[in-house]
């Protein structure tokens, strides 16, 4: 705990956080919807595990590569242009996404043009749009505060509301599935993003702090001042990753349920993962007084504790204990990491590491799905072992890292100049 005075934690009201997290959750819910139906959906439909792991790397591929214009362009055009043209592009490649399913579910498109059209709009067309939200929302909170603990506190309300999110998706799309089938989270999910261009139209009020930036800096992957922070997010959102696209697949093989059941269950477990998620963003992190490299370190730790008690699991207790720590760590981790870099960043590179940042979360995305989908189909056993590796690399290197060494020792910093 910091021995210095409680820092401001509070947002100016120009950074118009809550109507950002509403419209944030809005977006997402398109794609959380998902989450507790992929497993059974594409068994469903006929496609094997390393197709829906391809989809999701492709996705995190174009989410890595266009991270970066799209946080750099928010600063010359501003937040509203920005989001509107990314969450209607989302709504056309989800439609379409539900349109592909309903044919390939009833055998009329199958094969490889399935995979195909899977893979074209679930994959390539909605990573480009959902790759612009990150970058582009935590731009803007980020030139709206000024301590490092307002800005812990803004970002880790993005994750808490991505949790929230997951809540709400694997409740809602677990219950469509179980009332309707697959089709109706499917139908669901373009129609929330829809609603999010509606709110973002009706009331969110533009400011010039973004759009005066006529020439962002563009920042290199290994400046020294982010680094550190990327290695261990990169690490951590594999596993997180991996963990998210194989669960499904683990609760069925482990308990061996049936398609509805495994969407129900498996929702169950991720509305647990999620809560702890948001509770440690929204609550923990802020309250605790750590400083970012200090949330970093031992947020990874819990998380490869948590994986350490998955692996073994053949109960549905030791399942919760895992999936809960593993939300509550990264939940904890997660400010740390998108805050830390930004304190020593101007205005003008804000941008630029934001969509860093994103596309850093999206290498992870490209790596772990189709990787550890695969792994998985040789032993289970093997890609959890893997993930719980990994995380014990990271969190070695959180605590050993001379850069990160030097700044857990320092509080919290007001924010220096052209960072307002």
């Amino acid at each position: 705990m910091s021995n210095t005075p409680k820092a401001d934690t509070k947002l100016p009201a120009s950074a118009q956080a809550p109507l950002l997290y509403a419209i944030l959750m809005l977006a997402l819910m398109g794609q959380m919807l998902l989450s507790p139906i992929i497993a059974p959906l594409a068994r469903e439909m006929g496609l094997a595990e390393w197709h829906i792991g391809l989809t999701i790397s492709l996705a995190a591929i174009m989410l890595a590569f266009t991270s970066g214009p799209w946080g750099r362009a928010s600063q010359v055009y501003g937040v509203r242009p920005i989001l509107t043209t990314a969450m209607s592009l989302g709504a056309i490649a989800l439609g379409v996404f539900a349109l592909i399913a309903h044919y390939g579910m009833r055998g009329i498109w199958a094969g490889t043009a399935l995979a195909l059209g899977v893979v074209l709009t679930r994959g390539i067309l909605y990573g480009c749009a959902i790759s612009a939200l990150n970058p582009t929302i935590q731009t803007h909170l980020v030139t709206h505060t000024t301590t490092e603990a307002q800005r812990v506190k803004a970002v880790g309300g993005m994750g808490a509301v991505t949790g929230l999110s997951s809540v709400i998706g694997a409740v809602v799309g677990g219950s469509l599935a179980a009332i309707g089938g697959l089709m109706m989270p499917l139908t669901v999910m373009p129609l929330l993003m829809v609603a999010g261009v509606v709110v973002l139209w009706v009331k969110f009020k533009e400011t010039k702090a973004l759009s005066e930036v006529e020439k962002p800096v563009k920042l290199s992957y290994f400046d020294s001042r982010a680094f550190p922070f990327l290695v261990v997010g990169l690490l951590l959102f594999i596993v997180f990753g991996a963990l998210g696209v194989i669960f499904g697949f683990l609760i069925q093989d482990r308990f061996a349920l049936d398609a509805r059941t495994t969407a129900s269950v498996t929702a169950a477990y991720m509305v647990g993962l999620s809560i702890a998620l948001i509770v440690a963003q929204a609550i923990a992190a802020p309250k605790l007084g750590w400083n970012s490299v200090q949330l970093l370190r031992r947020g990874v730790a819990i998380t490869a504790l948590a994986v350490a008690v998955i692996l073994p699991a053949h109960s549905y207790t030791l399942m919760a204990i895992g999936t809960i720590l593993f939300g509550f760590g990264g939940g904890l981790m997660m400010p740390g990491y998108n805050a830390g870099p930004t304190i020593h960043m101007s205005n003008r590179e804000q941008g630029s590491l934001a969509g860093l940042i994103n596309a850093n979360n999206g290498l992870a995305y490209a790596i772990a799905p189709v990787t550890f989908t695969a792994l998985y189909g040789w032993s289970p056993y093997a890609a959890l072992g893997l993930g719980l590796a990994l995380l014990i690399v990271a969190t070695t290197f959180a605590y050993l890292h001379p850069t990160l060494r030097k700044l857990a020792q320092t509080t919290q910093p007001a924010v220096g100049e052209g960072a307002q």
